[in-house]
């Protein structure tokens, strides 16, 4: 009997051994499965899924004339907030009851649904001359442009020059609609005679 197990050593261990790998194979098989079964966690994107060059973007109403202009140098979308930060940015009003309106700035950022824009970095608001009015230009760090009411506004320091007066103040709500400027918090003035 020595010699018959010996024997059939060789064939057992073989077996043996396909039977180890047949199960290894299944094993791996089953975690590789379960794996992807389970949801996986990706990590944030970071990096924009599109860039514009030198774009320009028009909005417009509903009875399809032009409302606003924003151009810039570039733009980046970042998929994550569905927002755009524009680079060198350019915005500009073309209401016809309404006197034109341009704001310049070194950076902006605009949400996903076009309502606010906020202008960073040297933000230049201008509005020229107008038949009953003089010609306006606001100075600020910072600005928020609500596009479809066309207002602007900022909690930061502002320096506005009316003609040849300049108002300075911290806050401000410029409403082109009505052509108003209202600076909040402390308020200086200078005013000087109309030539």
């Amino acid at each position: 009997m020595n010699t018959e197990i010996r024997r059939r050593v060789p064939a057992l261990l073989t077996l043996a051994l396909v039977l180890l790998l047949a199960g290894g194979s299944y094993w791996a098989l089953e975690v590789a499965r379960r794996s992807s079964d389970s949801p996986q966690v990706r990590s944030p994107r970071t990096e924009p899924d599109y860039i514009i060059d030198q774009f320009r973007y028009i909005a417009v109403a509903r009875d399809g004339k032009a409302e606003y202009v924003v151009e810039g140098e570039r733009l980046l979308h970042d998929p994550v907030s569905d927002s755009s930060l524009v680079e060198q940015p350019r915005l500009r009003n073309y209401a016809p009851e309404r006197a034109p309106m341009t704001l310049r700035a070194r950076t902006a950022r605009i949400n996903r649904d076009h309502s606010e824009i906020q202008l960073h970095d040297d933000v230049h608001l201008e509005r020229p001359q107008a038949r009953d009015g003089e010609a306006l230009s606001v100075r600020s760090a910072y600005m928020l442009v609500l596009p479809e009411r066309d207002i602007v506004k900022t909690d930061r320091a502002v320096s506005a020059r009316l003609g040849d007066s300049v108002v300075e103040g911290v806050g401000m709500i410029a409403d082109n609609q009505q052509r108003s400027l209202a600076l909040n918090g402390p308020v200086s003035a200078t005013f000087l005679q109309p030539r």
